[in-house]
C-alpha cells in the first residue's frame, strides 16, 4: 500500500470514527439519579445500526482491523465480532476474504469468490444488476 493510499485510508477511518461517535451520542441515554448521571449501553440493534451506518457511508469493504478503530470506546472487540457474525446471518452484510466486511452494493462482481456468507450472493447480483 502506497503512503498516499494509507494516508486516505486514515483520512476515510477518522471521518468514520467521528460519525460514528455522533451517532452513539444520539443513541445513548442519559438519566439523572440524585447527583449521580448514569449511561445507558447501547443495546445490540443500535450497534448493528451504527455498524451498518459505517459501512454505508465507507463505500468500499473494511477491514476488521478498521472496523476496531472506528468502534474503540463505543462497543468491545468481544461484542462487535458478535455483532458481524449477527449482521452476516441476517445477509446484511457480507464477509470477504481477508476479514474485509461491506454492505451487498460495495462488492463488486469480481470479488464475489470473495464472499465467505453464500446466503447475500444472490442480494449482491440483485445490487449489481439494479446498478446497471
Amino acid at each position: 500500500m502506497s503512503s498516499r493510499q494509507s494516508a486516505a485510508s486514515k483520512e476515510l477511518i477518522e471521518k468514520l470514527r467521528k460519525l460514528v461517535l455522533e451517532k452513539y451520542a444520539e443513541i445513548q441515554s442519559v438519566m439523572e439519579v440524585g447527583d449521580v448521571s448514569v449511561t445507558t449501553a447501547l443495546v445490540d440493534d443500535d450497534i448493528e445500526k451504527l455498524v451498518l451506518i459505517a459501512l454505508k457511508e465507507a463505500g468500499q469493504p473494511l477491514s476488521w482491523r478498521d472496523l476496531k478503530v472506528i468502534f474503540s470506546g463505543v462497543v468491545g472487540e468481544d461484542r462487535l465480532r458478535r455483532i458481524l457474525v449477527s449482521l452476516k446471518a441476517k445477509n446484511e452484510v457480507a464477509e470477504l476474504t481477508h476479514t474485509r466486511f461491506a454492505l451487498p452494493e460495495y462488492v463488486s462482481i469480481n470479488e464475489i469468490n470473495r464472499v465467505k456468507n453464500p446466503g447475500i450472493i444472490n442480494r449482491i447480483l440483485k445490487k449489481a444488476k439494479e446498478a446497471q
